[in-house]
């Protein structure tokens, strides 16, 4: 674009490339079992949702391949839980990725986009009335 424009600067613009356009979904693996693939289809459409985009395929291949080994502890039929490490790094997963419920998302989602979050933003000026 800025070839066509003729503002290109080869001192600020040698050697970038675009590697990712935004809006690209993840790109399952093919190394996942047929439970993760199972996990991956489940979320794939709250992740995408969340902002996930092709950058975050590798994070999301790991959290699905990590909660089909959660789930099929569950199920076990000697009744032990999964390891806790299991579960902490599937809840840091599922927070990295936005979908570990509404504080995974506090900086993606407002209720009202208008009115600012910040209750300091009026420090040092006055009211108006």
């Amino acid at each position: 674009m800025k070839d066509a424009r003729g503002t290109i600067q080869p001192v600020r613009d040698a050697g970038k490339t675009e590697i990712i356009v935004p809006g690209d979904p993840p790109i399952m693996p093919d190394y996942l079992t047929p439970e993760a693939i199972e996990v991956w289809q489940e979320n794939i459409g709250r992740v995408m949702a969340a902002g996930t985009s092709e950058i975050d395929s590798d994070l999301f291949a790991r959290y699905c391949s990590t909660e089909a080994l959660v789930r099929a502890a569950f199920k076990d039929a000697d009744g032990d839980p999964p390891p806790a490490a299991y579960l902490t790094v599937l809840r840091q997963y599922a927070e990295l990725l936005g979908i570990a419920g509404r504080k995974s998302r506090v900086g993606k989602v407002t209720d009202d986009p208008s009115k600012s979050r910040n209750r300091f933003a009026r420090n040092g000026h006055r009211s108006r009335s």
